[in-house]
C-alpha cells in the first residue's frame, strides 16, 4: 500500500469518528433538551388567548356558579381545595409518566392572567381533557373566576393587584 494510499485511508477514518462524535452530541443535546423540557413542564398561553379578560364579575353569585362547576369537570383530579390532590390524580399519566394535577392554589396562580387560565381549560393538556366544547365558554369563564379564589392572595400579589 503506497503512501498516498495510506493517507486517504486514515482521512475516511478521521472523518467517520468526526461523524460518529458529532451525532452523539447531536443525540445527547437532543436528549438533555427533552428531559429540561419534561422537568419545567411549564405549560404556558399564548399571548393572545392570556390577554383575554373575563367578562364575568366575581362576586358571591358567580363564584358559587364556577364552584359548582369545578366539582363537576375538575374536583376528581385538582381535589376539593385544588391542590392537585383529588382522587383520580393518582392514575394520570403523560407518556409512560406519571404526572401530578395543577395546584391551582398555588399563590403563583395569582400571576397567571385570567385568559391564561381560561385558554387551558379550553385546550386541555394530556391528562387534562380540553374543555371547549364540554363546556360553554360562559361556564369556562365562571370557572376561572371560582378558580381565582383557590389561590391565597400575598402582599406581592396583593401590591401587583
Amino acid at each position: 500500500m503506497n503512501v498516498q494510499n495510506k493517507s486517504f485511508q486514515y482521512m475516511k477514518l478521521a472523518v467517520s469518528v468526526v461523524a460518529i462524535v458529532v451525532a452523539s452530541l447531536v443525540l445527547t443535546t437532543a436528549s438533555a433538551q427533552d428531559a429540561l423540557k419534561t422537568a419545567t413542564n411549564t405549560w404556558t398561553a399564548p399571548a393572545r388567548a392570556a390577554r383575554k379578560v373575563n367578562p364575568i364579575p366575581a362576586n358571591e353569585q358567580t363564584v358559587a356558579q364556577g364552584k359548582q362547576l369545578f366539582i363537576a369537570a375538575c374536583l376528581a383530579c385538582h381535589g376539593p381545595a385544588g391542590k392537585g390532590d383529588g382522587p383520580a390524580a393518582v392514575s394520570l399519566e403523560r407518556n409512560g409518566v406519571k404526572i401530578r394535577p395543577g395546584n391551582l392554589s398555588d399563590p403563583r396562580m395569582r400571576q397567571q392572567p385570567d385568559g391564561a387560565i381560561f385558554w387551558k381549560i379550553s385546550e386541555g393538556n394530556s391528562p387534562m381533557p380540553t374543555f371547549g366544547e364540554a363546556l360553554t365558554e360562559e361556564q369556562r369563564w365562571l370557572v376561572v373566576t371560582y378558580v381565582r379564589t383557590l389561590a391565597p392572595q400575598t402582599m406581592a400579589t396583593a401590591k401587583a393587584e
